[in-house]
């Protein structure tokens, strides 16, 4: 079974590559689509080997118990993520009709509003500073709020003094925005003293924010989006794009190891242990579920309650079990901050498919992650500007297109990107006001 499963694994990387390397050649671009084939080939396709292997090697002790005991499902989650994969390609032509009639509608940054990109961006750079300002107050300020950053993380607001503010943290991510905004108008050829400035003050009050949330992905992500933007302004071969995104993702698993390292969060003894266990909850994830089988008819209802997300969870955490939190109670025995469990067991796009209607449940939710990455690239295209446009799609194909098969519950998915929703809003208002010289 071990040799069956790792055959039919490697298999779906090939499958998954070739797909990925087929559809950027055709298109002549590495799209949102290509980055999302690429992430699931290496989860599911070279993933799945890994911490099979490292797990019967005994270098993965925490997810044994989650993963040894199932091989007669080994074969039911091969079959699942080629689910997966045909699912998130028709919800990708699906939207093929609507994408190519609006695709050609430039309405965000056409060179007569080149000059509303900077202040835009200066907007969000001062918005994410006053915002961040008045959430780190409840914590003695801007520093005082890094004394209780782990507390916050782990969910230990026993210790944490109380915060009727902390709806705005996430909006301390428009300075990430801004920072990438102004990167690309640099590339661009827009050289102007402000726009230099705002990336500077942008891209180091960032890191701030960066630190403060203790994300290691988070802070590997933004750093490598600058290159990647780069790149895909520049090389015009989508197979060299890929295969650099492809060696971005691996320097993103190494610098989250060595990050890891050096803030002592979740270290381990070495970069073949540390990548055994960070990988493994998507797979004892998916058979913790369906051996345990409580949880596989939620009938969508994670979705339907996606807008309610965008609100601060004070107002809705009581009442909603997000399907993260039930899948962590299930592996961990508790929720997130209960009984000394410390951190929440993430939900990847499969399983969070299974928890919808079985099997089933993994090929329509699927189709609509292909319909989002659908209408998202979409909107990017409309984007004019080309500097701005690759800077914003590095970060999506990062934030969205790869992390989005890791990371998928829906509240996650929300609450990590609602400085996007922000910004979206001051993009449109910007495109609407008459010019204005900066």
């Amino acid at each position: 079974m071990v040799e069956a499963t790792t055959i039919i694994a490697l298999l779906y990387a090939v499958v998954s590559g070739m797909l990925a390397v087929l559809h950027s050649v055709r298109v002549g671009r590495v799209t949102l689509l290509d980055w999302a084939l690429l992430a699931m080939g290496g989860m599911y396709g070279l993933g799945w080997p890994l911490v099979l292997h490292a797990t019967l090697m005994g270098d993965n002790p925490s997810w044994a118990y989650w993963i040894l005991p199932f091989k007669n499902l080994y074969l039911i989650h091969n079959f699942a993520a080629f689910l997966l994969l045909f699912g998130v390609l028709a919800g990708w032509y699906l939207l093929a009709p609507f994408w190519n009639k609006y695709s050609t509608v430039r309405v965000m940054g056409s060179k007569s509003m080149e000059n509303h990109w900077s202040l835009a961006f200066w907007i969000l750079l001062v918005l994410a500073f006053a915002a961040q300002g008045l959430y780190s107050m409840a914590y003695g300020g801007f520093f005082g709020q890094l004394e209780y950053s782990a507390a916050i993380r782990s969910s230990r607001f026993d210790v944490v003094p109380y915060n009727h503010l902390s709806f705005l943290k996430p909006f301390g991510g428009l300075a990430l925005i801004a920072a990438f905004g102004f990167f690309g108008l640099r590339l661009s050829g827009k050289r102007a003293l402000m726009v230099n400035l705002g990336l500077i003050f942008a891209f180091a009050f960032s890191l701030f924010v960066l630190y403060g949330w203790l994300g290691r992905i988070g802070f590997l992500v933004f750093i490598i989006t600058f290159p990647l933007a780069a790149a895909l302004h520049r090389v015009r071969s989508p197979l060299w794009l890929l295969l650099g995104g492809a060696a971005f993702f691996v320097m993103i698993l190494l610098g989250a190891y060595l990050v890891s390292m050096w803030l002592n969060i979740k270290s381990a003894d070495s970069l073949w242990a540390f990548l055994g266990r960070e990988l493994s909850f998507p797979f004892g994830s998916f058979f913790a579920q369906l051996d345990r089988g409580e949880h596989l008819s939620r009938g969508f209802y994670d979705f339907a309650l996606t807008p309610l997300y965008a609100l601060p969870s004070s107002l809705w955490g009581q009442w909603v079990e997000p399907v993260s939190q039930i899948n962590t109670i299930i592996i961990m025995g508790a929720s997130k901050g209960e009984a000394g469990v410390t951190g929440a067991i993430p939900v990847d796009l499969l399983t969070l498919g299974l928890m919808q209607i079985h099997l089933p449940g993994v090929m329509l939710t699927a189709l609509l992650f292909g319909a989002l990455l659908r209408a998202l690239e979409s909107f990017l295209q409309r984007i004019q500007n080309p500097g701005v446009q690759r800077a914003f799609e590095a970060n999506i194909a990062f934030s969205v297109a790869i992390f989005g098969v890791f990371y998928s519950q829906p509240n996650l998915v929300v609450s990590g990107n609602i400085h996007w929703v922000a910004a979206a809003l001051v993009f449109l208002i910007f495109t609407r006001i008459p010019l204005v010289r900066v």
